[in-house]
């Protein structure tokens, strides 16, 4: 990544239940081919500094981001949608040859191992890496309609 990309942003300890408990987030990409947005859900870890995507490269998502590497993803509280978390910024790209990560983003997130025929045959995988530029943590409408 550049040396002149703004420094990272904390997530906000008000969220980072939220964060290590949601196995889903939103992943919004600029389609490469008309400059619309791109929205697709995704799993992800978080290493207390940066955000780690598993995705194949045949993927429009890996598309948009060699074009155009600004991000967001975000996290909803799937009980409370009154509660969640934005995350913009700038995104890397590393192979992943082996599908480690993958895996790895598997057996964190959901407990099991991916099956053998995830991917089709001869597909390649990368880590998009995002890291935090910006950070919206509200609490709408004061927390009136949260959970008890």
């Amino acid at each position: 990544m550049s040396d002149n990309l703004p420094p990272i942003k904390a997530i906000p300890d008000s969220h980072i239940g939220l964060v290590e408990a949601s196995p889903y987030a939103l992943l919004t990409t600029l389609r490469q081919s008309d400059g619309l947005l791109s929205v697709n859900p995704v799993g992800y870890t978080f290493d207390g500094q940066c955000f780690r995507i598993s995705t194949l490269k045949s993927r429009v998502k890996y598309r948009n981001l060699l074009a155009d590497p600004r991000a967001s993803l975000c996290i909803v509280d799937h009980e409370d949608i009154t509660v969640y978390i934005e995350i913009r910024g700038h995104a890397a790209l590393e192979d992943d040859p082996d599908r480690s990560y993958m895996a790895f983003q598997f057996r964190n997130k959901m407990g099991v191992n991916p099956p053998d025929d995830l991917d089709p045959p001869d597909s390649e995988r990368a880590i998009i890496i995002l890291r935090p530029e910006q950070v919206s943590a509200p609490t709408l409408y004061g927390g009136r309609f949260g959970k008890s």
